[in-house]
């Protein structure tokens, strides 16, 4: 056997039908494995056998040990996959000011929109970054396509209907 000993004080509370209990009750897939190794743990099984038989490494059956330790159960089911991300770059109300801008029409490509929020704001964006910010605001640079000045709309709608078949034998 290598390096130290393993050991693991429990609190009084969680004993193995408490924490098999906290298991089979509870529903997030991620926290359950982690009550499922604790109480394998306080059941006597050592910590290779026990990321064995949860399915996942060695490491992280250690790192839900450290969490254990830390702060008890609670501190287990608190963790969350995958943390907070990154703070945005621009404020809510500036991104708010963005959303009201793109939707009067002005702009029609998001590289129009990042020059727009670097001149206005400070802020760098590569265009992956604005159609990402664009789809959580909920508003696209889209606009009406251009009309030609010699086109008839009424013959256009009319053809749209199946009322012409052929709009261009129409009589003058």
């Amino acid at each position: 056997m290598r390096g130290r000993p393993f050991e693991l004080t429990f609190e009084e509370k969680d004993t193995a039908e408490n924490l098999k209990a906290l298991y089979l009750r509870e529903r997030d897939g991620a926290v359950r494995t982690r009550l499922h190794a604790l109480w394998l743990l306080r059941s006597g099984w050592r910590l290779r056998p026990v990321a064995q038989a949860v399915g996942v490494h060695y490491r992280s059956v250690q790192r839900w040990v450290g969490w254990y330790r830390n702060g008890g159960v609670g501190a287990v089911r608190g963790h969350k996959i995958g943390g907070k991300g990154q703070e945005p770059f621009l404020s809510e109300e500036a991104q708010e000011q963005m959303a009201d801008e793109v939707a009067t029409g002005r702009f029609r490509t998001a590289a129009q929109i990042r020059e727009w929020i670097a001149h206005e704001y400070g802020v760098s964006y590569t265009l992956g970054g604005v159609y990402s910010l664009l789809k959580r605001l909920k508003c696209a640079p889209k606009v009406p396509r251009p009309l030609h000045a010699k086109a008839d709309l009424q013959v256009q709608q009319a053809w749209k209907k199946g009322a012409l078949s052929r709009p261009w034998l129409q009589p003058e």
